[in-house]
């Protein structure tokens, strides 16, 4: 296998056409950054200019159109290349003159104000908001009522009698089973056709009433009812909104090629069966969930992380969930109150994660005002609680293993930062995710505690992932919800075959991977039209695996530095990558003269020069007196990022009653390390009354 591909700035992607900064993309443009040395200077057009950042990486302007103009109450209009250079900055990581990383920050995210409930956030004074958008009905219904389609909180979750919600002395009640307390589901289309304005919603097909919004407007594809409004993706899920705000992130896109085996590209190849495929990616640990790593171009729902345990109850239309560990919700419960407190809600064993006999399993009849939410989203019809979407006891970043055991019912799960078969069966791989410090998704402002299920708001010391430490992500490209999915097969990676209009929506795609659509054909026709095709998001596609990665929301600049292999497959076992293993002891201090019964620290400065992370390694410092007496002094290191440092501190006391001489010689060790020549260095004290 290749070396991993080492990211750069020559990897930024400048628009739809797949170009990048460096050749690597489906033509160079070096207009994409200014400023850069030996490249073009920033024109008067650039608003901004190369900036610092306090580790003295050089950041250079982006100018792209992975963003958005926008107006108040109007919509948003995709950005043209300007030559403005708003769209963030990015810049190469050198350790020396050596090549290992980049450096990346985004321009403020834009927003513009809608007319609630059209929005996907919620403004408050002082330009705070807070996230208002869920693809999940019954997470939606419990931030705006009482009333429980699917009950296992306000209603009894066997019964499914609404509850009653009241002040302690019963001067104040509501019951949550009253009209008007429910959402109102009346969902009607806002449209400047005629023919479909003010009709009400029934279809969830993109194309069948509305199309895919994808935030630019409110004005054509939303519908809406006094509560809340929905959109559609391109796949088809629903978009529950309920804000008067749409955010815009500004983002820096890249674009890295990296090869494939030359067995899977001969042409008349066999459908080789990929049985493992891991895509690593050594960076910092990003502020945002959504920053995205889309290999070919593919996104993938189905890959969850780690999910909360529960006990199976029942069979078919009776079965029912039930969490196993009290926890917390962390929903709207992480809005905090004028003081600065959070009063979170409590989920205790025996809660209910999924309720089927009360689940809505068809559409309603007719298109009548007051009848049940049609179920656009899976947990209506597969009756999932809110409290299954928003305990905290879960992580999205985690490889998830289903601990063996006698009980079948019993779904314990335990989870893992990298893939270990020994935990027990695969339930799911990460996210298809940058590791991030927060939940993402239905717990979006939240961030993961080291503590699990411990009472929000969370302290410093009990946050999981710090921003800005560098981490290895590992994902799982095999982990579909079919296991036959797009990459199942050596044609899904490597086939370039055009076909013909699909009969289902007239998209040009791959021939083995239809979730693909490739823009750049001829007109009226799937012919290509140029040298490799290139998918509605602006990624070339090549005989080798492409990968995208979106950096979306992080304004302070954060890195990422190298992306590899490891794939397996059926007639042939690919050996993992050559990396370079190299732990360098870079800095040895000791004290040059020091008197008798004084303590002193003894350091030891170690980097990462190789091009793995080193997952541990120790530091041995073995001091010889004048005198034949020996001092030895261990300590150690773990998960030393590419181009990272550690510092080793170990204490030592200058014991004795006599003047002598140290003579030091410290080491570093660490498993598979290719470079013998940086492990050593030497230094002396002397020892004084």
């Amino acid at each position: 296998m290749p070396r991993p591909h080492v990211f750069s700035i020559d990897d930024i992607q400048g628009g739809f056409d797949g170009s990048t900064y460096g050749p690597a993309g489906a033509e160079q443009d070096p207009t994409i950054l200014c400023g850069v040395p030996g490249g073009i200077a920033c024109p008067p057009t650039a608003l901004v200019g190369p900036i610092m950042d306090k580790e003295g990486v050089t950041l250079y302007p982006v100018d792209s159109e992975f963003g958005f103009y926008v107006v108040d109450f109007v919509g948003a209009q995709e950005k043209a290349r300007d030559l403005d250079y708003m769209e963030g900055w990015a810049g190469n990581i050198l350790d020396g003159t050596t090549l290992i990383g980049v450096k990346i920050s985004n321009a403020e995210t834009d927003r513009y104000k809608v007319k609630a409930p059209l929005g996907t956030w919620c403004q408050g004074l002082g330009g705070n908001s807070v996230k208002c958008s869920t693809e999940h009905y019954t997470v939606l219904e419990h931030v705006l009522s009482c009333h429980e389609t699917i009950p296992y909180f306000f209603a009894d979750p066997e019964t499914g009698v609404q509850g009653i919600q009241s002040t302690p002395d019963g001067s104040l009640s509501v019951d949550c089973g009253e009209p008007g307390i429910d959402l109102d589901d009346n969902l009607l289309i806002v449209s400047s056709d005629p023919l479909l304005d003010g009709v009400r919603l029934i279809d969830s097909t993109p194309g069948a009433q509305i199309d895919a919004n994808d935030n630019t407007s409110v004005l054509e594809d939303i519908a809406a009812s006094a509560d809340y409004s929905v959109t559609l993706k391109d796949d088809g899920k629903a978009l529950y909104r309920w804000g008067g705000l749409i955010k815009r992130p500004n983002d820096i896109r890249m674009y890295a090629r990296l090869a494939l085996p030359d067995a899977w590209k001969v042409p008349g190849a066999p459908a080789y069966t990929v049985t493992k495929a891991h895509l690593i990616v050594n960076h910092w640990i990003t502020n945002n969930p959504n920053d995205q790593l889309r290999p070919e171009d593919l996104e993938n729902e189905a890959a969850t992380g780690r999910k909360p345990d529960y006990r199976v109850e029942g069979t078919d239309a009776t079965t029912v969930w039930k969490s196993t560990k009290p926890c917390y919700e962390g929903d709207a419960d992480v809005i905090d109150d004028e003081e600065g407190t959070i009063d979170p809600t409590a989920i205790g064993v025996g809660t209910y994660f999924k309720n089927m006999p009360f689940a809505v399993t068809l559409p309603p009849a007719t298109e009548e005002p007051g009848a049940p939410p049609y179920p656009f989203s899976a947990d209506l019809p597969g009756a999932f609680t809110n409290g299954y979407y928003t305990t905290i006891e879960r992580d999205p970043f985690e490889w998830s293993y289903r601990v063996a055991g006698t009980d079948p019912n019993l779904y314990d799960f335990v989870g893992s930062p990298l893939p270990d078969d020994t935990l027990g069966e695969l339930a799911s791989g990460p996210r298809w995710r940058l590791k991030a410090n927060k939940f993402g998704q239905d717990i979006p402002g939240l961030e993961i505690p080291l503590v699990e299920c411990s009472p929000p708001p969370f302290t410093r010391d009990n946050i999981k992932y710090s921003v800005g430490e560098p981490v290895t992500t590992v994902i799982n490209l095999l982990d579909w919800e079919d296991e036959n999915g797009p990459l199942a097969t050596s044609k899904g990676w490597v086939d370039l075959a055009v076909i013909a209009d699909t009969a289902v929506d007239g998209r040009c795609m791959l021939a083995s991977n239809p979730n693909v659509t490739i823009v750049n054909v001829v007109e009226g026709t799937c012919t290509l039209d140029g040298p490799v095709p290139i998918t509605s998001n602006g990624l070339p596609m090549s005989p080798d695996f492409d990968l995208a990665v979106y950096v979306k929301g992080d304004r302070k600049a954060t890195a990422v530095y190298n992306a590899y292999l490891d794939i397996e497959y059926v007639g042939e076992v690919v050996p993992p990558p050559v990396v370079v293993i190299d732990a360098a002891l870079t800095d040895f201090e000791v004290p040059s003269r020091i008197e008798l019964g004084e303590e002193e620290d003894v350091t030891v400065r170690v980097t990462n020069v190789g091009d793995a992370v080193i997952a541990s390694g120790t530091v041995t410092v073995t001091g010889l007196t004048n005198r034949g007496e020996m001092i030895v002094l261990t300590g150690s290191f773990t998960d030393l990022a590419v181009g990272e440092e550690a510092e080793v501190e170990m204490g030592w006391e200058a014991d004795g009653s006599k003047p002598y001489t140290v003579s030091w010689t410290a080491v570093v060790a660490v498993a598979d390390d290719e470079n013998a020549t940086n492990d050593t260095a030497t230094a002396s004290t002397k020892v004084r009354r």
